[in-house]
């Protein structure tokens, strides 16, 4: 074995020293209780993207429960908050992020938080406010058994995840070649498994442009945008291939004026997702060639990227950061399988800077983005613990040798 000339500080270690297990879930479990009840407050506070009070509120919340040695900074303009012991850092930090909006808009009727059986239900519980109490529990647990200072940390919120994290992704970017792991709080799967992959995304407007006519006293060929529009539908919806992971969607359409009007502008919005970059281009390429043609002479034809995730194969970093997960959760006592997931997450920017980058530790949810979103409710407790061991046994940077 060779020493690398140039140090990987980012690369996490497991240290031999280990919490007693027993104390932690003895912390745990006396703070649980005002954790359930923070939980409350914060699925009862709308943070719709858009609803900049609901969000900042929600921001308070969480800040008001973390540790008081941990200090806020606001990046307004980026919609980002983060909070560290002391800036910068002796070390290069694990960076920890979670989003606090949501996608249920003021004005929508959405059922209370309530327990029912084995769940806790409400808007945003499992997506992803649930994930913010497990980090706020394992954060609270560090600092009453004195050790929080010990481990060097980062902690990004930022309000605008459900709308692409537009604003956000520059700082998440930049944060994350600066830091040696990173660790996402989106829901688990319902086997209780994290994530170490996720499919990247690329979302379109695609506009159509065609001539206005009065429908009753048009006696050449139509230039209506519409029609156009439903022509371009089967062709983009062929490009599905759910064996290579990609899928296509066209998700949402508008156009037309009244039903004696040729329509002269209609509109879609359309999304794809694969696995690997490469697939990501060549499907953009096959977007821009299936629409540089139009059916209908004299249209005219406006693609324009909205909306860009990297994708997040299976990378070895955030591979050997979930079997150190995996590990620490043998020792506990449970299991805990590895996912890889269709959907994009905040997640998907960490693992393109190269930061090894593990998701989905936040507790078992379903139903996200529905009337029926929930959480298990016998899951906060054990990812709490989990991320208390795991934050420790991550603490110190390692130099990797090959």
């Amino acid at each position: 074995m060779k020493t690398n000339e140039t140090p990987d500080l980012r690369c996490p270690v497991h240290t031999l020293e280990e919490l007693d297990l027993h104390k932690v879930r003895c912390l745990l479990s006396e703070i649980y209780g005002d954790l359930l009840g923070l939980l409350e407050r914060m699925v009862a506070t709308n943070s719709h993207a858009s609803n900049d009070q609901g969000v900042r509120q929600t921001v308070e919340l969480v800040s008001g429960a973390l540790p008081a040695s941990l200090k806020l900074r606001e990046d307004a303009e980026r919609c980002v908050w983060s909070f560290s012991l002391v800036e910068p850092p002796p070390a290069p930090p694990i960076l920890l992020t979670g989003h606090v909006d949501t996608v249920f808009p003021p004005e929508q009727a959405v059922p209370a938080f309530k327990r029912t059986g084995p769940y806790l239900v409400g808007p945003g519980v499992a997506d992803m406010k649930g994930g913010l109490i497990v980090m706020i529990g394992a954060l609270q647990a560090l600092d009453r058994l004195g050790l929080l200072e010990q481990v060097p940390l980062l902690i990004v919120l930022n309000g605008d995840e459900e709308m692409g994290s537009t604003r956000s992704a520059t700082f998440l970017r930049t944060a994350a070649r600066q830091c040696r792991a990173g660790l996402v709080f989106e829901c688990g799967g319902l086997d209780g498994s994290v994530v170490t992959a996720r499919r990247g995304l690329r979302r379109y407007r695609i506009e159509f442009l065609g001539r206005a006519a009065h429908s009753g006293n048009l006696h050449g060929p139509k230039e209506s945008a519409v029609l156009e529009l439903a022509h371009c539908i089967p062709k983009l919806e062929d490009l599905n291939d759910p064996d290579a992971g990609i899928s296509i969607n066209v998700g949402r359409i508008c156009g037309g004026t009244a039903a004696n009007v040729v329509p002269e502008r209609a509109s879609a919005e359309v999304e794809v997702r694969y696995w690997k970059e490469g697939q990501g281009e060549e499907l953009e390429r096959k977007v821009q060639a299936l629409l540089s043609t139009p059916v209908q002479g004299g249209m005219e034809i406006r693609v324009e990227r909205v909306h860009y995730r990297p994708s997040m194969p299976p990378h070895e970093p955030s591979r050997w950061l979930y079997r150190l997960a995996e590990g620490v959760a043998r020792r506990l006592g449970y299991p805990l399988p590895e996912d890889h997931r269709g959907g994009a997450s905040d997640a998907n920017f960490l693992a393109a800077e190269g930061l090894p980058t593990l998701d989905g530790l936040g507790p078992v949810g379903e139903e996200d983005h529905s009337s029926r979103e929930r959480i298990r409710y016998e899951t906060l407790l054990p990812r709490m613990e989990l991320l208390v061991h795991l934050l420790w046994a991550l603490r110190e940077p390692a130099v990797e040798t090959g």
